[in-house]
């Protein structure tokens, strides 16, 4: 099953179509029974045959509701016996038309609704003077105004699923979308022909009346196919769902460029999962200081499949990496949070591309938390800082930084380990948890972490640490991002690039004073009140398995 293709019950689409179209037959020719001479018993007796076991045979096949089946096929089953009364014959007609427009109204907003009695009524109408043309006490010198009728209502038969994403290259790969794009071009040809034909209105109602079938069919298969996922866009990070074993998980592919990339999978999704490319089969595997698993592959240009496995199971997801080519490093030490901050975006809704990684370069906001960070070790009276960083540009301008404001304030910066003094860590997330995870190691004027290391694998590494931030993650907004990560990815951690991303998307930032955040693993009691994220796992919040705390008024910048 391809991950990019809706999931269509096709029995049930088939059976919904028949019943749909013979229904609104039956319907037109009792609501224009009281204007011909001669009954169409013999059309309205077929149509009704044909819906009546489509209604029924829905029951078992396709789950459909027994009551509304059933009263669906009594009502429809009495109209060509009531043609010999005209008056009965028509309110019948009023009746199904209304059935006809609940089943293609179902769930839809009060507008939609509107949209659907007016199209549904306008179909059933034309229909029934398509089957009476010749049989009409006045002869039915409609032919112009039938003829634009019939045109409008193909031509909105077709708007509606090309609007709703439905009418392009997504239903190539399946039975179900080639018969809609059949159903299209066959209402386009119709109408088409219809116009050609129009000196004789006994033409146009003829060909006319197979366009507004046609229409009408794809106006009501609508509601019955699930909407479909979004087409790949290159440079946008992609989010879909493979299923395997049952279920639906969530797979992360970024930069989704040519080249290098990494495919991500949340912790809940579990492990032995791979991925295949070309032919090279990569496990998703554990990255130190990540969350999840990943698998870091090799993307050629444009279009192509991904193949999702675990086991024997496997599936594909479409990706389109275009010809651009990405960021650098983009599946190195600091690729995790590269494709953490590309998926804030995305959960954001962002159509922008990913340009470049956190790390590339130290932004002015981080320069400035870490001397106020300095300044602060300082007013406390450490007495040396240990300093750890790795090779990045971004960790390399941090150290400098450091080293800068902590000789303002003569701290000394220790040649090694000094455990005396206080530790600083200023490089990516996987030497950060190297380097807090390091046995024996205990420092008491506590552990120091540059902003963006604050996720939840860094931070709870070791038993508490302290972050320089310019934001409260317990408040609304960064909850909210929080909650937005959870739900659209597995139960993801929240990480300060996802959040920075995600902020941009909205046309804000992190602002304000630097504030000294604490982070420590607490486990005592689970709380579930708002803003409280210590005690159990808390899907949503920035240290599920522990508490996050201001231990400093706003710093001076």
């Amino acid at each position: 099953m391809h991950a990019t293709v809706s999931d269509v019950d096709t029995i049930a689409l088939v059976l919904r179509l028949v019943l749909l179209s013979s229904t609104a037959v039956v319907a037109g020719v009792g609501l224009l029974r009281p204007f011909v001479d001669v009954p169409a018993r013999w059309v309205s007796g077929v149509a009704a045959a044909l819906a009546v076991t489509a209604g029924l045979v829905s029951i078992p096949l396709s789950a459909a509701d027994p009551a509304f089946a059933i009263g669906h096929a009594v009502v429809v089953a009495a109209a060509p016996f009531l043609l010999r009364r005209p008056t009965a014959a028509a309110y019948l007609g009023l009746a199904t038309t209304a059935l006809l427009i609940a089943e293609t109204a179902a769930g839809h907003s009060s507008f939609q609704f509107l949209v659907d009695t007016v199209y549904t009524a306008a179909a059933v109408v034309w229909l029934g003077i398509a089957v009476h043309i010749g049989r009409t006490r006045s002869g039915l010198r409609l032919g112009s105004a039938a003829l634009t009728a019939a045109v409008a209502l193909a031509l909105a038969g077709l708007a509606q699923p090309a609007l709703s994403g439905l009418l392009d290259r997504r239903l190539f790969g399946s039975g179900q979308g080639l018969a809609l794009l059949l159903i299209a071009v066959s209402t386009v040809a119709v109408a088409g022909i219809a116009v050609l034909l129009r000196r004789n209105v006994r033409n146009v109602f003829r060909f006319g009346a197979v366009g507004v079938a046609a229409a009408f069919l794809l106006w009501g298969a609508l509601p019955a196919i699930p909407q479909p996922h979004e087409l790949p866009v290159p440079g946008i990070a992609r989010v879909v769902h493979a299923q395997l074993d049952g279920q639906k998980l969530p797979v992360l592919v970024s930069p989704h460029r040519p080249g290098p990339n990494l495919v991500h999978f949340p912790a809940s999704a579990g492990k032995g999962i791979t991925v295949e490319v070309g032919g090279r089969v990569v496990p998703a595997m554990a990255r130190t200081g990540a969350e999840g698993t990943w698998a870091a592959v090799d993307l050629p240009q444009g279009r192509s499949d991904l193949r999702i496995g675990r086991g024997d199971e496997t599936d594909s997801v479409e990706v389109d990496t275009g010809a651009e080519p990405g960021p650098a490093g983009v599946t190195g030490p600091d690729g995790p949070e590269c494709a953490s901050a590309a998926l804030g975006g995305v959960v954001a809704g962002s159509r922008a591309p990913l340009a470049a990684c956190p790390a590339d370069a130290l932004t002015a906001a981080d320069e400035a938390a870490l001397r106020s960070l300095v300044d602060f070790l300082a007013s406390n009276t450490a007495p040396a800082i240990t300093l750890v960083a790795d090779d990045s540009p971004r960790s390399r301008r941090a150290a400098e930084v450091v080293r800068e404001q902590a000789g303002v304030r003569n701290v000394p910066i220790s040649p090694g380990p000094q455990e005396e003094g206080a530790l600083v860590v200023v490089s990516g997330w996987a030497p950060a948890v190297d380097e807090l995870t390091r046995p024996g190691r205990h420092y008491i004027y506590g552990v120091h972490l540059a902003p963006w290391l604050l996720h939840a694998p860094v931070v709870n590494s070791v038993a508490s640490s302290t972050v320089p931030l310019r934001f409260d993650p317990r408040d609304q907004r960064s909850l909210s991002y929080g909650l937005a990560l959870a739900g659209a990815f597995g139960g993801e951690a929240p990480s300060v690039a996802g959040f920075e991303s995600w902020l941009a998307s909205r046309g804000m930032a992190p602002r304000g004073p630097v504030s000294i955040y604490a982070a420590a693993q607490v486990d005592v009691m689970k709380m579930t009140m708002p803003g409280m994220s210590h005690g159990g796992s808390s899907v949503g919040t920035w240290n599920p398995k522990g508490t996050i705390v201001a231990v400093s008024a706003p710093l001076s910048p």
